[in-house]
């Protein structure tokens, strides 16, 4: 057996488990005494609103609430929307960029890019666990582990950023009888458990006529 690593990376935890077998702003005065950032304030409420982070998109899954101030969808244009991935396993959503070659560049935005780019949001979220009754013998920091496997329900949907309205949704089953070779963890998840999850090529060619038409 292997000894398992541990990485520790912006705070978050993550153990590697090697299988073993197959079962602000300022203000200022202004002429007449008052505060010059009153103005400013008004004029910015009047434009229209844009996600500050990645992560202010996460209303677009939830709410189906969008952002008046980021570029409409024409899915006509024959050009690449560019989209925000979002994912969820059941407790909240977070912003993501996907891993080199799960999908052509340009699809999803990238760590460079700016989040009123957005186009459309792709919403990625477990929905159900059901345990297959499988159990893995694992290793974790030289001492044995069993972990229980789990299969999963999935939906996706492609959103669009600007008005919240859903384009597409998908349901499916993520389903594997194979033990894992090894995982990851993080702080607050269950260590014994690991779940089958929607991978990339099961949805890249179901969100592509939206994203690249």
């Amino acid at each position: 057996m292997q000894r398992a690593r541990i990485w520790v990376a912006a705070g978050v935890l993550g153990v590697v488990l090697c299988g073993c077998s197959s079962s602000a702003g300022t203000s200022g005065s202004g002429s007449d005494g008052g505060s010059s950032s009153a103005g400013a304030a008004g004029k910015a409420a009047d434009e229209p609103e844009v996600p500050v982070t990645t992560q202010d998109l996460e209303r677009v899954c939830t709410d189906g609430l969008g952002f008046a101030g980021l570029p409409a969808y024409d899915r006509t244009k024959k050009t690449v929307h560019p989209a925000q991935l979002m994912n969820s396993t059941g407790d909240g959503w977070t912003s993501g960029v996907p891993v080199d070659g799960d999908f052509p560049k340009g699809w999803f935005l990238d760590y460079e890019d700016k989040p009123e780019q957005a186009e459309l949001v792709v919403c990625v979220e477990r929905t159900k666990a059901t345990a297959t009754g499988k159990i893995c013998d694992m290793e974790a920091d030289g001492k044995p582990l069993k972990i229980k496997t789990y299969n999963t329900s999935y939906r996706v949907r492609v959103v669009e950023a600007r008005t919240g309205k859903e384009q597409y949704t998908h349901s499916g089953e993520a389903e594997s009888d194979e033990c894992p070779v090894y995982i990851f963890t993080s702080d607050g998840e269950d260590a014994d458990k690991y779940y089958n999850e929607v991978r990339p090529e099961d949805y890249r060619g179901r969100v592509k006529p939206y994203i690249a038409p």
